[in-house]
This record gives C-alpha cells, sequence and structure tokens, in this order.
C-alpha cells in the first residue's frame, strides 16, 4: 500500500487526496464537455463549482451523521478533516444542487442528471482506487478467499487478510459505467441514466455492505446499506411507474396480459 506519496515534517501528500483530486478533473472533464455539447449557454462553471462545494459540504455532513462517533458536527477540527465522506451523502447533495439550477436556469431537470450519470460512476470508481492504494477504513471483514489480502502499510491496518472492497467497488463501478455509456449511446429516454445509475449502484452498495466494516446502525443496516436501500427504491418506483404510465398511454392493461 502507499498511504502517502510525500511525507515530511511540513507537508503530507496523500494518494487518496491526488485520486480523488484526479477523480473530481475526470468527471468535471467529461460531464461538462457533454452538456457543453448539447447548450453552449449552460453555465457549467457555476454548476461544477456549486457541486465541488455542496458535495463536499454533503459528503461530511452525511459521514458524520452515519458515524458520530467521529466526531461532532459543531466541532471544526471534525468538519475541516480532510477524511471522513460519504459518497452517498455527495450525491444526495448534487442532486439537490442540480435540481435547483435547473429550475432558475432553465435547463431541463434530465438534461443535468442523465449527463452526470457517466462522469458521477467514472470519478467513483477513480476514487476507490485511492482507498484501496491508502489502505483506509474502506477494507473489508476477514476472509479466507483467495483474492483476501491484507493491509499492514495502510492508514487502517489490516494484519490478516480482508475482502478488499474498494476493488470490488471499482469492478462494479466500471460495468455500470459501460452500461451507462450503452445507454447514452442508443438514445435512452429522459431520466432512464440517472435511474439506472441509482438503481445498480444501489444493488451493488447494499451487497458490498454483508463484508463491509460500517457498523449497523439502522434496522440492522449499516448507513451506507441504508442508504443503498433508498436509492433502490427511488430507482425502482421510477421504473415501475414509467412502465405503468407507458401502458396505460398505450392502452394496454398490464394486469390483463399477465
Amino acid at each position: 500500500m502507499f498511504p502517502y506519496l510525500y511525507q515530511s515534517t511540513d507537508l503530507t501528500i496523500g494518494t487518496y487526496g491526488v485520486m480523488l483530486a484526479i477523480a473530481y478533473l475526470i468527471g468535471r472533464h467529461i460531464y461538462t464537455n457533454r452538456l457543453l455539447s448539447i447548450s453552449k449557454n449552460i453555465n457549467t462553471e457555476l454548476l461544477i463549482l456549486s457541486l465541488l462545494i455542496f458535495g463536499v459540504v454533503g459528503a461530511k455532513l452525511m459521514f458524520l451523521l452515519k458515524n458520530p462517533e467521529e466526531g461532532a458536527l459543531t466541532s471544526w477540527e471534525t468538519i475541516s478533516s480532510g477524511s471522513g465522506f460519504s459518497s452517498q451523502g455527495a450525491i444526495f447533495s448534487a442532486i439537490i444542487v442540480v435540481v435547483i439550477f435547473s429550475k432558475f436556469s432553465k435547463v431541463k431537470l434530465h438534461i443535468l442528471l442523465d449527463n452526470a450519470a457517466p462522469a458521477a460512476i467514472l470519478a467513483y470508481a477513480i476514487a476507490r482506487v485511492g482507498c484501496f492504494l491508502a489502505g483506509d477504513e474502506c477494507h473489508g471483514i476477514q476472509s479466507d478467499l483467495p483474492w483476501a489480502m491484507s493491509f499492514p502499510n495502510g492508514i487502517k491496518k489490516a494484519l490478516v487478510p480482508v475482502h478488499p472492497v474498494p476493488l470490488y467497488e471499482i469492478f462494479y463501478s466500471l460495468i455500470i459505467w459501460q452500461y451507462i455509456n450503452h445507454l447514452s449511446q442508443k438514445g435512452s429516454k429522459p431520466y432512464y441514466m440517472f435511474f439506472s445509475l441509482l438503481f445498480l449502484w444501489g444493488v451493488c452498495r447494499f451487497f458490498i455492505e454483508f463484508v463491509s466494516t460500517n457498523p449497523i446502525k439502522l434496522l440492522g443496516m449499516s448507513g451506507s446499506q441504508f442508504g443503498a436501500l433508498i436509492m433502490f427504491i427511488c430507482a425502482s418506483t421510477f421504473f415501475i411507474s414509467s412502465y405503468l404510465y407507458s401502458h396505460k398511454k398505450a392502452g394496454i392493461n398490464p394486469a390483463k396480459n399477465s
């Protein structure tokens, strides 16, 4: 593991921080290019800046809400810490920002959400590379599987073989990214790319949590697992509603065809 790219008495450059910066820059490039290919009048700089600021704030707040033992919301030292972020908090904050931006900029909401999907999941995969290299608290429970590994030099050491959860997340994220790009190329319906992302991401994260070290918080689930369930339910509700509406519009009764 390589938790630090450079470390001295005056300066420390963490691997995770560098990979997070790379993830942001690549995600930003993909998202802005997709939006500008649709319209040159979208203020992408304002949108990206808002997503960055509120995404970081939401990621930190969600992490502290799910893990109150890590620090208090009233502690500046905790809030300003460079570690402890929740990807789900960033997602929920980003959705709020995009909804508000759509309302005031008069850009259709589905354009903003659908084109964010491929950028978001690829950026997530890159950020998880940072988690793996740093050997932080993202690794899983002890395992005797052939691909289990230890993290003796990680930020959070694991001296026995454990599930390499970041590698699992990188793997499924790249598959989701490929599928989202496939939907984009064939011209999917409005919101289908975005809710496909929520559905697949929610399912994958839900099952990954069974081998993670995140503590149980609510209804027998970890905070991340509960968040993944919400993502899955929201996406499923959209797809079911869309299916029923399309059949109703076409004058088809799904109940009679079953």
